[in-house]
């Protein structure tokens, strides 16, 4: 926070993140505005350490307005535009952090908690060998899932557009950071190794923008465990993001770590 990354006009913290995945991250946090907000426009201001600065415009102008089918075209989860009656009909998975949403632990301690997800099964999950059968005629018979993945590996596909592939999944990472640590790659780990939110397209990636990703088989009661340590001091905000694919719910759990 502060001069490198504040709102005007008005309250400069208005819920945004101070720490960043790679690359392209869509639909990131909201902020609610007052009814009397009319016309009037944010800016949402950020300076990265190397001294770039972009700047972000909300209003409440029609043109900016999004739903659930934009949300799903923006992030690829429609591919070339398409839907379907059934797509069109997706209700974003919820997911509720279990226990208290503040948490203390030491520097180095392993701190495990749980989340549930329910999702109401919409998109249909992505199989990357259901596609190359579709596709391949009688080769599909002889392909096996390690040759698909040589082959992607050594040729990526062509996409015409950022292409999702569909699937329920939780991925919990940071959201806010420290001042002390701003810039300090890899001080909070996760085990297992989460979902990539963010767009890493190379074919053998943890992230549903990779051309062989599939999603991974839910917990039979829908509670997701998740251990995280800290390697410094600080207040610490993780945000778990639920997503099917098209659409998604989000929480967020606040950690105090001591010395």
């Amino acid at each position: 926070m502060g001069e490198n990354n504040f709102f005007s006009p008005g309250q400069a913290d208005r819920g945004q993140p101070t720490h960043f995945l790679p690359r392209r991250n869509r639909f990131t946090f909201d902020i609610i505005v007052p009814g009397d907000f009319g016309d009037k426009e944010l800016v949402w201001e950020l300076t990265s350490p190397n001294g770039l600065t972009r700047k972000a415009y909300g209003t409440l102008r029609d043109d900016y307005k999004i739903n659930n089918l934009i949300i799903m075209s923006e992030t690829g989860s429609l591919g070339a535009g398409t839907s379907d009656p059934v797509i069109r009909g997706n209700m974003p998975p919820v997911s509720e952090l279990i226990g208290d949403d503040i948490r203390t632990v030491r520097v180095g301690q392993p701190l495990s908690f749980q989340t549930q997800v329910k999702d109401d099964g919409i998109p249909t999950p992505w199989d990357p060998m259901e596609l190359i059968a579709r596709f391949s005629g009688a080769a599909a018979a002889f392909a096996t899932p390690e040759g698909v993945r040589k082959m992607f590996i050594s040729r990526p596909p062509i996409k015409p557009t950022v292409m999702k592939n569909n699937g329920l999944y939780l991925s919990w990472n940071v959201y806010r950071a420290p001042e002390s640590v701003a810039g300090i790659p890899n001080l909070v780990h996760f085990d297992p190794p989460q979902v990539k939110a963010w767009e890493d397209s190379r074919p053998a990636a943890n992230s549903p923008w990779a051309a062989l990703w599939y999603p991974p088989t839910p917990p039979e009661d829908g509670v997701y465990d998740v251990t995280v340590s800290f390697d410094a001091p600080g207040t610490y905000l993780l945000w778990g993001r639920a997503d099917d694919g098209g659409l998604y719910h989000d929480q967020y759990m606040t950690v105090n770590v001591t010395p």
